[in-house]
């Protein structure tokens, strides 16, 4: 039997849903992005040069994955509520309202709404329909459209005296009970200028298509309803039918224009309820699809609109992306009565192709992103502005701006006209970067892998994937370790810790300090690395600490502190106490004795000149552990910042404020004239703030015995924040004006604890704590009330995947080794500038690196390559420029930088190679180490296919006028990529013919009779030709060599070349190959065969016929897995011997399968499938059960939904013990037979890589108890339920219940997140330990770190 668990190993990365709004603070703008099931939000950075502010970037500050798919997404501001509230729309018919809470630095649920019945679906029990929200501009209404023709209406208001509570609250209006004939609703909008709130209504009550346009044409209509919440009347105000049948959806245009913009695929109308419409032609299609009045302007426009997306950009000016990525601006031209006349347009920029975009703050213009990185906008008006008289013009805009009366009645003159189609310059200020849709993986070996890292038995590998879309298009490599570059290896035995040193004034380090258990070595490092014999240094007694001090250099060993210059001893001071830890951060120090003891050190200069050392006494004891801190980010204040909002003590309206209330209701509900006269109908949240460079403070942040943290200022000594039960790693770290101990007893050990600032400019303080095993991180954050003392800000806990608990070697009983020497070994090391890159390094038996790059998320990346690592320095020569040293586990200094190569900006690192086409195969030919990549561009067609009468095909040109929308075909290639530098290898490059398209490419090893039972490698593609319903598709297999020749001198990467062995055409479509035993299987339309490869041709072995279309076919051994296009998956077995096809099993249930692959747990085999609704489902063969008819039925064992479709599967064995990949070592054959796993991985169409690994039945039972506790025992984001989420999705009304069966590893990974406490309760309840629960998430963790 399968068990196992899923996890999202990489996070989707695609944009579906963006919006800009105050989320976090009133008075700073945010931007909030959504795609698939990943919520972000991220604040405006201003980058300044000279004092002036240059452009903005993006920074993350909150990040969630959801237990659910974001289907869209909108924001309002609730009365009394200074920040915008986020409406998220989710499932089929669920609305979470969520909050951020500035106590906790976190998302808080503030509303929940389902209406996920029965009784709302009515007839549509087959289709699905994505919920659809959007939110009055006035906030006074929300509105979400479910199942297609029913309104859910939140009111955003609160009730008061003189209405009912029922007035407030949420209600369903059935369309079709206000117009029979709403149905097929395709998009509604919320109108301007309405004194209730009004939606506007797109649908289309009878459909057709393209084919019968000649018979029904212009079955769009759009109606206007308003929205009359306190007595839910809800009456049709204007209605409009008769609209293309290609309408896609509306723009609501602000006012004083008002009035709608429908956007179709040829046609663009603007439509007002009291004014004619109008409408202009984009093609020459629109006058042959349409009957609607439509005016031809711009002769040479030929444009259409499907997949198109547009925001208001400035009063009436529209920007629009096309799918071709290019953006329009589009101004409406009016006679002065708001009646447009024309449309103005023009090509602003060549960008992305966009799945959603938004204004953002200030000239800011976000476009998301599905087939390419998300971008940032600025957009700035050009100097020359296209007026006749700017002069005359800036006098009559004067004018008519104070008489509005005048412009009403004399309108605008052309002069006007013009003057207001200026031009925009755009530039890209900041990108986000995106994987997706991943629609093809494969495994290829790493080639920037140093010679030390391959002599331990690794297989380097490294993930290749099929990205992006047309000129998005892209090959993007993943690494889920960072591998670094060795510059040189010295063998240094017993050295447990090291510090480089470099003077203030210079960026390269001077000196390198190695600490052994009784000694310390001293090396001068220049040219050549070399040890210094005579300095000022102790070099007779062990070192616990070294820093800077100014310009001067502080050693600290166990009894003494030296102060040094340049290597010269200047001052010592003895102690009568061993010092237990140290900290320094210019211009001060702290030191820990072994009594608990703080002693404050700096340094002084005398009158003569001389600098000494000064040590002061605190009155702070019972302090396990210290760290000094200097603050860059202003965050470490007592004093209350502007920028920081005060929360209210009120919860809830009472008094004055509900009379308030009551006399604003009317203007809630209705608006006020004179504020919408004034323009206050339209949120403006302003520009982004900017604050000042705040001056540095310097802290000590202490951890008591009792598990107190106190952060004192320096040199002051003063306690501005005192937190309890800090060692219980509570989600937030409040401070307490209650100075008063607290006991010790049942408080973990506290080994280690680090405050930095992370981030751009160190703005961004984390607080690292290691306590037992277990690494926790906080993150500070701007919190005060009126009434609070001590500094202004409290903590809250990061969710993290870093485990780095020792664990038992198998068949041992004891621990890993530690150390042997007296003296704790801080295993965090803070760095900056290592390759660009600052941020922590954490030593241990897991190595991991610790990121927060530019865009604010904190990036963590295991090194597993060389196993432990016990001490770490970053280090800048002259040799290694911004690189870093290390001490392996055998005792071996490592001199060491990062690969420039690749992005640590990732969940996983990882880089893109940009191909301007669209890929669609990837197959690493391991023989020649070179990569197969087959990819398509489009080209406009104009000519049409055809059959004559003699059978022959030809040609016909499509005879149209100059405006027509010709389509476009896609031309097939494939070439040969270098795997170093990815560079395509010269005349390597094959165009296929037209029309014939690429349906598989992978390497094979194959076997033939003149090879005996030698395989060798060959690319093999299969093809096919659809030329429409007049030619009958037929298909090709191609078998191409990769031959090593000599390169052109002229062109040294010409060392390869495709050789064609084989290239015939087949009685049908290829849809499929793969290779068994040495042979290609294929299928071709419904039949499946398999052949030999002999003498360069291609010898029948075995067929069998199958169902209606064969689309993946995956193989293992002499089992094959097929999958039809809706008759699920059946299971065959080749006899070589006997040259036969036999039928095992198969699934009888009816399924729409994406992809099929097998998975492997020891010596049972189960087979994984991909459907249409986003379900991954585990089939078993088992004959000895009664619900398998004797074997013929597959029986369905485990299942799960993962909200993505897959459209791509591989395999790979899993990390075993010795550290090496299962296969590739002699350790692997001493592995039981149940032991030897394999991991199943995944690509999903929105970016992200996921897996799925079999569990033992004992590690699967306990942590299913744990999976069953965590769905209720934590709270879940937005309310959205883990259990429901993952439970699979069925068709209809299925008479089968899920069978689940498969953990999910994020659910686990939140027990991570609880507090000391609520672990230990929450494993004693299902019978186990903590200790044991980290134990199996870390044995899962590291089977899976393969790449």
């Amino acid at each position: 039997m399968v068990f196992g668990v899923y996890r999202l190993n990489h996070p989707p990365t695609s944009v579906d849903h963006c919006c800009h709004c105050n989320f976090i603070n009133a008075k700073e703008p945010n931007l909030i992005v959504a795609g698939g099931s990943l919520l972000r939000v991220f604040r405006y950075v201003p980058i300044q040069e000279e004092g002036q502010i240059i452009r903005h970037r993006l920074e993350q500050v909150l990040s969630y994955n959801l237990y659910g798919m974001i289907s869209s997404m909108a924001t309002a501001k609730y009365p009394g509520n200074k920040r915008h509230s986020l409406l998220i729309a989710v499932g089929e018919a669920q609305l979470a309202v969520v909050d951020y809470d500035p106590s906790s630095h976190a998302i808080k649920t503030r509303m929940l709404y389902n209406y996920e019945q029965d009784d709302q679906r009515t007839m549509f029990l087959q289709q699905s329909f994505q919920p659809q929200v959007r939110v009055d501009a006035k906030n006074r209404s929300a509105a979400m459209l479910i199942y297609g023709s029913r309104l859910v209406v939140i009111p955003l208001i609160k009730a008061t005296k003189n209405m009912a509570d029922s007035a407030c609250q949420s209600y369903v209006v059935d369309l079709k009970a206000l117009d029979e004939k709403v149905n097929n609703v395709k998009d509604f909008q919320f109108l301007h200028g309405y004194s209730e709130p009004t939606i506007l209504l797109l649908y289309e009550p009878l459909r057709t298509w393209p084919g019968r346009v000649a018979v029904r044409r212009d079955t769009c209509s759009i109606v206007a309803i308003a929205l009359n919440i306190r007595d839910r009347v809800h009456p049709i105000i204007w209605s409009q039918n008769n609209l293309p049948f290609d309408s896609l959806y509306v723009l609501p245009i602000p006012k004083p224009t008002g009035g709608v913009l429908v956007f179709a695929v040829n046609s663009l109308m603007y439509l007002n309820q009291s004014v004619p419409p109008f409408g202009i032609m984009l093609n020459s299609l629109a006058c042959q699809t349409t009957d609607f009045p439509l005016e031809v302007q711009q002769c040479n426009m030929v444009l259409t609109l499907d997949d198109s997306h547009a925001a208001i950009m400035e009063g009436e000016r529209v920007i629009l992306s096309l799918k071709s990525g290019d953006i329009y601006l589009i101004t409406l031209l009016s006679d002065g009565m708001r009646s447009i006349k024309q449309f103005d347009w023009k090509k602003a920029a060549t960008s992305v192709i966009t799945s959603c975009l938004c204004m953002a703050a200030g000239s800011y213009i976000f476009l998301g992103s599905r087939f390419g990185n998300s971008i940032l906008l600025h957009y700035q008006e050009q100097s020359s502005v296209a007026a006749k008289n700017l002069e005359e013009y800036a006098h009559k805009r004067t004018r008519y701006e104070e008489d509005e009366v005048d412009r009403e009645l004399y309108g605008c003159t052309d002069s006007q006209h013009e003057a207001r189609l200026a031009t925009y310059s755009f530039e890209v200020t900041d990108s986000l970067i995106n994987f997706s849709p991943i629609t093809q993986m494969t495994v290829g070996e790493s080639p920037h892998v140093s010679e030390e890292y391959r002599s331990k038995h690794h297989t380097d590998l490294e993930v290749v994937t099929c990205s992006g879309y047309g000129k998005n298009g892209a090959l993007s490599v993943f690494q889920n370790s960072i591998r670094p570059v060795i510059n040189s290896t010295f063998d240094l035995p017993t050295i447990y810790n090291m510090w480089t040193i470099k003077p203030v004034q210079s960026t390269l380090h001077d000196f390198l300090i190695l600490a052994k258990a009784d000694s310390t070595l001293v090396l001068q490092t220049g040219e050549d690395i070399s040890e210094l014999e005579e300095s000022g240094f102790a070099t007779s007694e062990t070192t616990l600490y070294v820093g800077n001090i100014r310009h001067y250099i502080v050693q600290v060993c166990p009894r003494s502190v030296m102060l040094l210059e340049e290597g010269t001893l200047l001052h010592k001071v003895e102690l009568q106490e061993t010092i237990s830890g140290a900290s320094i951060s210019d211009p001060f120090g702290v030191l820990v004795l072994s009594s608990g003891v703080v002693k404050l050190l700096g340094v002084v200069v005398t009158k003569e000149g001389k600098a000494q050392l000064v040590l002061s006494d605190t009155p702070s004891t019972h302090i396990v552990c210290v760290t000094t801190y200097t603050d860059e980010s202003g965050l470490f204040s007592t004093t209350l910042s502007p920028d920081i909002e005060v929360p209210e003590t009120k919860t809830g309206g009472g008094g004055d404020g509900d009379a308030e209330e009551e006399e604003n209701v009317e203007e809630l509900l209705y608006g006020n004239p004179e504020k919408d006269a004034m323009g206050e109908n339209e949120p403006d949240p302003g520009p982004p703030l900017v604050t000042a460079v705040p001056g540095l403070t310097h802290w000590c942040v202490m951890s008591r015995d009792d598990g107190v943290l106190e952060i004192r200022s320096l040199p002051t000594w003063t306690l501005h924040y005192f937190c309890k039960n800090f060692a219980l790693t509570p989600k937030v770290l409040t401070h307490s004006d209650q100075y008063s101990s607290v006991g010790s007893e049942g408080i973990p050990l506290v080994k280690e604890i680090c405050l930095v600032g992370l981030g751009w400019q160190r703005q961004r303080p984390h607080l690292l704590i290691l306590i037992e095993e277990d690494l926790h991180i906080y993150t500070a954050f701007p919190y005060c009330t009126e009434d609070s003392e001590g500094l202004k800000l409290r903590f809250s806990k990061l969710d993290h995947e870093v485990l780095i608990k020792k664990k038992k070697m198998r068949g041992s009983n004891k621990l890993i080794e530690v150390d042997s020497h007296a003296h704790y070994t801080p295993r965090i090391r803070s760095f900056s500038n290592i390759s660009g890159y600052s941020g922590l390094f954490l030593c241990g038996e897991t190595p991991y690196w610790l990121f927060l790059t530019t865009h604010g998320a904190l990036r963590t990346h295991p090194m597993t390559l060389d196993g432990k690592i016990t001490c770490f320095a970053p280090f800048n020569n002259v040799n290694c420029e911004n690189g870093f040293l290390y001490f392996s586990s055998t005792d071996e200094l490592r001199i060491c930088s990062l690969p420039t190569n690749m992005s640590f900006d990732n969940h996983w690192p990882a880089k893109k190679i940009n191909l301007r086409a669209t890929p669609h195969f990837v197959c690493y030919h391991y023989d020649s180490k070179t990569y197969a990549v087959c990819t398509s561009a489009p080209s406009l067609n104009p000519m049409r296919p055809a059959m004559q009468n003699n059978l022959d095909k030809e040609e016909m040109n499509i005879e149209e006028d100059d405006n027509f929308p010709y389509p476009s075909l896609n031309w097939y290639s494939i070439c040969l990529y270098t795997r170093d530098g990815w560079d395509i290898i010269p005349d390597t490059r094959i165009d296929l013919p037209k029309y014939e398209r690429i349906t598989s490419m992978k390497y094979m090893n194959l076997s033939g009779e003149q090879m005996g039972e030698q395989t060798k490698g060959y690319v093999v593609i299969a093809t096919m030709s659809s030329m429409g319903e007049e030619v009958s598709a037929r298909g090709k297999i191609m078998i191409f060599d990769v031959m090593e020749v000599v390169p052109d001198p002229e062109k040294p990467l010409s060392g390869y070349k495709f050789k064609c062995l084989y290239d015939k055409e087949q009685k049908g479509p290829v849809t499929e190959v793969d290779c068994i035993l040495g042979h290609i299987i294929s299928a071709i339309g419904q039949k499946i065969y398999v052949w030999s490869f002999v003498n360069n041709d291609l010898v029948g072995v075995a067929f069998i016929d199958t169902q209606i279309y064969i689309h993946s076919i995956s193989v293992i051994k002499n089992f094959v897995l097929y999958a039809d296009i809706t008759k699920s998956i059946s299971l065959l077995t080749f006899d070589r011997e006997c040259k036969t096809l036999s039928v095992i099993s198969r699934d009888f249930e009816p399924m729409e399968v994406y992809r099929t692959a097998f998975v492997v747990d020891g010596t049972n085999l189960g087979f994984m499938v991909s459907d249409s609704n986003c379900n991954l489902v585990i089939y078993v063969y088992q004959p000895e059960s009664v619900d398998s008819q004797g074997g013929m039925k597959l029986i369905r064992k485990s299942d799960i939904n993962i909200g993505a479709h897959v459209n791509t599967f591989i395999r790979t064995g899993i990390r075993i013990h010795d550290g090496s990949i299962l296969g590739t070592t002699p350790a692997s054959s001493l592995l039981h037979p149940s032991e030897k796993r394999h991991v199943t991985w995944f690509g999903t169409l929105d970016g992200a890589i996921g897996s799925f690994l079999p569990l033992a039945e004992k590690r699967y039972r306990r942590l299913f108890m744990l999976h069953n506790k965590l769905v209720t025992a934590v709270p879940h984001v937005a309310g959205l339920n883990p259990k429901r989420f993952r439970t699979a999705k069925m068709p209809g009304r299925w008479l089968m219940n899920p069978h689940r069966n498969i953990l999910d590893y994020q659910l686990l990974t939140s027990f991570l997140t609880l507090s000391h406490t609520e672990r230990r309760e929450l494993a004693k309840h299902i019978g186990t330990t903590p200790s044991q629960i980290v134990d199996d998430l870390i044995a899962i963790q590291k089977a899976m770190m393969i790449f």
